[in-house]
């Protein structure tokens, strides 16, 4: 009896969240300071679970500096969002793309199931999601919409920011980069799938799968080929940046063979030409700073050199709390550059970059509240045991068959926290702990972790609050979670029975 009181106070938090964004329907701010609240009161009481006020203060600060993470990234993300927006450059692009792809299907494969993965790879931190949202919005897509299909794009997270969350994994773990690279891959085939055929069913309604069958067998099998390739043979960092543009191009090649064969389009496609021609030059100019994004970040992290500099050159250091930002290296830096090139080569009028940053400091207040509070309480968690007493009591329950367990305890991380290298530093070691216990493959349980954290992430409630102040539903994150959540937990089941089937016959 006492084990159990213990167990339902140290989920109170997760349930609280949960109870208050899907069923009393509570905005994410709201929400993530009452969890947070909560914890700190459990962790106050006199139970199982009570910690010193420093050390819950101690906690609180180092989640606080965590958040200060994401939403360095997260200002500058919608900063560049606003900014072009004014200078109507998204537009530009959305009519671009729509000679690509005149559909929404079309649309929302290239988006989210082929440059999706791309742009989470080259930069992490929900990057896919601040791109994708406004490129939907412009496309016509209902905000709810184009919500759900840019949470999607967070589909290959395993390699997101060059895959660092699958490096700490490998480091905590023990095992070799490569295999787990390789094995993530493994893992991730019938998700990749999955995903594409979800974004056909949003964008298009389930009738579209049959219409749109091949172009669902592209995308995932390009995606999955590519991602096992590059990680087993090449560089794991590089799997998730070259899956998704080699998928891209695969995509628009199919369409423009396509184009070629049914000639009865001929006129059509003219005209679509003709009009593309002469706003090639107003398109170029609309990526530029997409271009100056993705170029800085993948050459910081390649070039040893640069890479030296950046990491001690303008770096906040807190050693108290374990804490560092590096500010230059920071893909937060990359899209404040991003954002005055737009400025720059726009030459917006300084009415106009008023107007975006006060639209910027309305659109971060809710969603870094939300961060700072999901986070807060992650760490006050861990702090008092909570994290580590439900990964050892679920594990204690299922004993031999832990396997099952090993991918909830990864999803639990990365639901909590919105990110797959904070969920592997949870509990990367623990896995690998009971992997040892059991006399079990270190190397499945390790894939299992960063699989399951890494797709459980675009079902946080950071994520969500992100999503939601770009598409503006800032409020309804509620029905977004109760939209993303179900696609969420059938990807979980889809990794517990590969896991399952990975365990048996290795």
């Amino acid at each position: 009896m006492q084990l159990f009181f213990n167990f339902i106070l140290s989920v109170s938090p997760i349930l609280l969240a949960l109870v208050c964004l899907i069923w009393l329907k509570i905005s994410g701010m709201y929400t993530a300071i009452y969890s947070y609240l909560l914890s700190v009161i459990v962790s106050l009481l006199p139970f199982h679970f009570e910690t010193s006020l420093k050390d819950l203060l101690h906690s609180s600060i180092q989640g606080l500096l965590i958040s200060i993470t994401v939403i360095y990234v997260l200002i500058f993300g919608l900063l560049l969002y606003n900014v072009l927006s004014e200078s109507q450059a998204i537009n530009i692009i959305s009519n671009r793309l729509s000679f690509f792809c005149s559909s929404p299907v079309e649309q929302g494969l290239l988006i989210s199931s082929a440059l999706g993965p791309f742009l989470e790879a080259t930069s992490g931190f929900g990057i896919g999601i601040v791109i994708a949202a406004p490129l939907y919005l412009s496309l016509g897509f209902q905000p709810r919409k184009a919500a759900l299909l840019s949470l999607l794009t967070q589909s290959a997270v395993p390699w997101g920011a060059l895959a660092i969350g699958t490096v700490i994994n490998a480091e905590l773990s023990s095992v070799p980069l490569n295999e787990l690279g390789k094995y993530s891959a493994l893992v991730s085939i019938p998700l990749y799938f999955f995903y594409t055929v979800m974004v056909v069913i949003i964008s298009g309604g389930k009738r579209a799968i049959k219409n749109y069958f091949l172009e669902i067998l592209i995308v995932s099998t390009t995606l999955s080929l590519t991602t096992w390739l590059i990680s087993a043979y090449v560089s794991t960092e590089l799997a998730g940046v070259l899956a998704g543009f080699t998928s891209s191009l695969c995509l628009i090649t199919y369409w423009k063979l396509k184009e070629l064969i049914y000639k009865k389009f001929a006129k059509e496609v003219a005209v679509s030409k003709s009009t593309l021609l002469t706003n090639k030059r107003d398109f170029l100019k609309a990526i530029i700073p997409y271009l100056i994004l993705t170029t800085y970040i993948f050459i910081s992290h390649f070039y040893s050199s640069l890479k030296l500099i950046l990491t001690n050159v303008m770096v906040v250091r807190l050693p108290k709390y374990n804490f560092h930002l590096e500010l230059l290296y920071s893909p937060g830096f990359a899209l404040f550059l991003a954002s005055i090139v737009t400025i720059g080569i726009y030459r917006l009028k300084m009415f106009q970059i008023k107007s975006c940053i006060i639209r910027t400091i309305q659109q971060v207040y809710p969603a870094s509240m939300a961060t700072i509070g999901f986070v807060a309480m992650s760490s006050v968690m861990q702090q008092s045991g909570m994290t580590d007493f439900i990964a050892t009591n679920v594990a204690a329950l299922l004993g031999s068959w832990f396997i099952i367990a090993s991918p909830i305890i990864g999803a639990i991380g990365g639901f909590m926290s919105g990110s797959n290298s904070a969920s592997n530093a949870m509990f990367s070691h623990f896995q690998s702990t009971m992997a040892n216990k059991l006399h079990s493959s270190e190397l499945l349980y390790a894939t299992s972790q960063n699989v399951s954290a890494s797709n459980m992430t675009m079902a946080s409630p950071s994520r969500v609050a992100l999503v939601a102040s770009i598409t503006k539903n800032s409020g309804n994150e509620g029905q977004l979670v109760r939209d993303i959540l179900p696609i969420s937990l059938t990807a979980m089941l889809i990794i517990i029975i590969f896991i399952l089937c990975l365990n048996f016959f290795t």
